[in-house]
């Protein structure tokens, strides 16, 4: 008699066993999910800090056309491409070198946007960009994104 009264027992151990896993496998997913989404956002801190050090260099390269303000202002998209094939004015090479760098901060980082502004010997680099949400709010209006900046103060 002791052994009918067990009917059943074993399946509802394996429905619980199966239950706690998936828990368990749903929580590793999710742990996954913003480890990449974090390891995503560090990769694009350090793309806009390559970006800021870009532009820097190539003010340090040319300074009085930089303190004479040729670099200033915002640079949201590709702009027109400056040639210097012989040879360029520094203001041309100024140009240039904005070009360029509008094409690094479009291909790099998602909505990238950079800003110079000079005071001085001292050049103030702006850049802001879009990445994904990784803290409250996740489900939020703006489809997870978020606006991340990196601001660097540079002597020229």
């Amino acid at each position: 008699m002791y052994l009918q009264s067990q009917r059943g027992a074993a399946l509802i151990e394996i429905m619980i066993t199966v239950l706690v896993m998936s828990v368990g496998l749903l929580g590793l997913g999710a742990t996954q999910m913003m480890s990449l989404k974090n390891g995503n956002n560090a990769n694009r801190s350090y793309l806009a800090s390559v970006a800021a050090y870009d532009i820097a260099e190539r003010m340090r390269a040319n300074p009085e056309t930089a303190r004479s303000g040729n670099y200033n202002g915002t640079v949201d998209e590709p702009r027109t491409e400056v040639s210097c094939e012989q040879s360029c004015t520094a203001a041309q090479l100024a140009q240039m070198d904005l070009y360029q760098w509008s094409l690094l901060l479009d291909g790099s980082l998602p909505g990238g946007e950079g800003k110079v502004e000079m005071s001085g010997d001292t050049a103030t680099v702006t850049i802001t960009w879009t990445e994904k949400h990784t803290g409250e709010n996740l489900a939020g209006s703006g489809n997870g994104s978020q606006e991340a900046s990196l601001v660097m103060n540079v002597e020229l």
